[in-house]
């Protein structure tokens, strides 16, 4: 899988930040326990591998910089990941929208209170989960908007 998409720019420069010795990209069989020694708490790597991950049409589940997340198994564009007690997605267009209006936010609070906005941090497509339901099909439509090589 090449993580070298146009798309992915942003969010390989974020999950970068002080990890100069990772992997850009790495399959989660490379660590040795990914669910609690990647610096995601385990529910947020279980909300992506094994929920959102489980509906998409192929195996997504990687390691990005040390992070769990997932990326398109062709193009390669990131569709989700893991960001320490939070979980980002990317929503192309009207999907970001509509997850905003169900619940999800742009902008989360650290438990040190400091704020990250994921579009800016990220992407202009890109929210925080909020353990919606409709967060499995919006998912699923992403990939499919991506289906495509890089």
């Amino acid at each position: 899988m090449n993580i070298a998409h146009p798309q992915n720019t942003k969010g390989v420069s974020y999950l970068s930040r002080g990890k100069p010795n990772t992997s850009a990209f790495a399959l989660p069989s490379k660590v040795p326990d990914p669910y609690y020694d990647c610096g995601c708490h385990p529910e947020i790597v279980a909300r992506l591998w094994d929920q959102i991950g489980s509906v998409l049409p192929a195996d997504c589940r990687c390691m990005i910089h040390g992070t769990p997340a997932l990326a398109h198994s062709r193009s390669g564009v990131i569709l989700a990941i893991g960001i320490g007690t939070q979980y980002g997605l990317r929503l192309a267009g009207p999907l970001a929208i509509e997850a905003v209006r169900a619940g999800a936010e742009t902008i989360t609070t650290w438990s040190n209170g400091s704020k990250m906005d994921a579009r800016r941090e990220l992407g202009e497509d890109w929210v925080f989960g909020a353990w919606l339901s409709n967060e499995l099909i919006w998912c699923k439509a992403v990939y499919e908007i991506f289906d495509q090589p890089a």
